[in-house]
């Protein structure tokens, strides 16, 4: 039995509002669209205390499931989140994200950070950063199509 603890940061800079950046993680609809992979599952209550639950296509044999509790959010500033991933009812981290959004010019300044625990070789830090990372690309595709 192994525990890997990490913590990583991303920035990324959309040329969008603050609103429009915190709209895009508190509505479902927009969220779905640049979070969920094809054929995934999301719900989504945006809300402190409400969870966010995402999970691949049921046919991808992963049966990896994500489930977030939303700890702290001030609107258009910050969220905060707990949350764990599995893969086939077994868990593979427990992590706690914080996002906060800042006015940079005309646009936004998003800082990503997430302190993790990763068990028993199930996913590794850097492929949570990596992944982490492309969502907040996708993210980004977003803005560039408005």
């Amino acid at each position: 039995m192994t525990v890997k603890h990490a913590t990583f940061t991303l920035e990324r800079v959309y040329p969008v509002s603050p609103e429009r950046v915190f709209a895009a993680w508190s509505d479902p609809a927009a969220k779905a669209g640049w979070f969920t992979v094809p054929g995934g599952r999301h719900s989504l209550d945006f809300r402190v205390g409400g969870r966010e639950v995402t999970s691949g296509p049921p046919d991808d044999g992963k049966d990896m499931v994500f489930d977030a509790r939303y700890e702290d959010i001030a609107e258009n500033e910050r969220i905060v989140y707990s949350g764990t991933l599995s893969a086939k009812d077994v868990l593979a981290t427990v992590s706690v994200t914080t996002v906060l959004l800042e006015a940079e010019g005309d646009g936004t300044r998003l800082t990503l950070i997430e302190q993790g625990t990763f068990l028993d070789g199930h996913e590794e830090p850097s492929w949570r950063e990596q992944g982490t990372g492309t969502w907040l690309d996708n993210l980004g595709k977003v803005f560039s199509a408005v």
